[in-house]
């Protein structure tokens, strides 16, 4: 009776999801002529376009690096980053790791309006990049995405932003111009170098963190990134740091990671053998064995 019940009640959940998911899908807004919707924003806010080609390569590994590590491997939702979100998010009582890829960021800005805050329009989001990964290359997605982003301070876009930071075109960034400005992207007003030098500095370490523990650059560099002054759009100098650029191996700790899972299997095995034991006493175990595992699979990941 209770595997009956138990059996009964998850195929209701699989349903439900998946009509959950069916219905986001169908109304999601299609990503129609999207380098179209792109160069008239930018019209819009008096910025202009500038071909992948015409970007700094630098630039391209930072953004890479720093917002989505895995973009050349996943096809719009990254289910490793979802994952490590969840554990974090669920385990800190926070929403601080978003999980969204480059592409999904482009969706919200482009067709959402720029919001993706329910659960719902996350889902649409969702939908929208897998589209966009359908029809356009991993290059055209990166484009796209760097024409239409917010770097503050009015500048939308690569091409305005790196004339307003740096009074160069962005073809001529190098590493040091690139973190910076790659750094922006996560809180436009709160790490604009212009207004928040220090700040703007400690979210580059971050930034050059991220691209040496993917390989884009070597510890040497990114020192030399940190040490010199930076010539500023407005004629100042940002003034030199001294940090120490220490990438992690991996993404996860593998102690808590698997100890993470060990009990998630614990868990599940006390529901399985709940028949043979109290019920209340098997749903008990099983609810502290499944926030431990969380717990245990947050702390496994590295937030750089």
């Amino acid at each position: 009776m209770w595997r009956r019940r138990f059996l009964s009640a998850l195929v209701g959940v699989v349903v439900l999801l998946t009509g959950v998911l069916v219905a986001a899908w169908l109304t999601a807004p299609a990503p129609v002529r999207p380098k179209q919707v792109v160069i008239g924003r930018l019209r819009a806010d008096g910025g202009r376009f500038v071909s992948l080609p015409a970007i700094s390569p630098v630039l391209q590994r930072a953004i890479v690096a720093t917002e989505d590590e895995r973009f050349f491997r996943h096809h719009g939702i990254d289910l490793i980053g979802l994952t490590r979100a969840f554990a974090y998010d669920a385990s800190h009582l926070t929403l601080s790791q978003g999980g969204s890829t480059l592409t999904e960021q482009l969706a919200k800005v482009l067709y959402l309006g720029g919001n993706d805050d329910s659960p719902w329009r996350k889902l649409q989001d969702a939908a929208v990049a897998i589209r966009l990964e359908s029809d356009l290359s991993k290059q055209q997605i990166l484009e796209l995405y760097l024409n239409s982003v917010y770097f503050g301070d009015g500048a939308y876009g690569v091409g305005a932003a790196s004339e307003r930071y740096f009074g160069i075109a962005p073809a001529h960034l190098d590493l040091a111009r690139a973190t910076l400005l790659a750094g922006v992207i996560q809180d436009p007003s709160g790490y604009d170098p212009l207004l928040h030098p220090s700040l703007a500095r400690q979210r580059q370490v971050q930034v050059l963190t991220s691209m040496v523990r993917d390989g884009y650059a070597t510890e040497d560099q990114s020192l030399a990134a940190l040490h010199d002054p930076l010539l500023l759009g407005d004629g100042s100098d940002l003034a030199p740091i001294d940090a120490q650029i220490v990438a992690p191996d991996t993404s996860f700790a593998k102690l808590p990671l698997v100890a993470g899972f060990t009990l998630l299997a614990v868990g599940l095995a006390s529901l399985l053998v709940a028949r043979h034991i109290r019920r209340t006493l098997a749903f008990g175990l099983a609810a502290v064995v499944g926030v431990a595992a969380v717990s245990l699979l947050a702390r496994s990941v590295k937030v750089a």
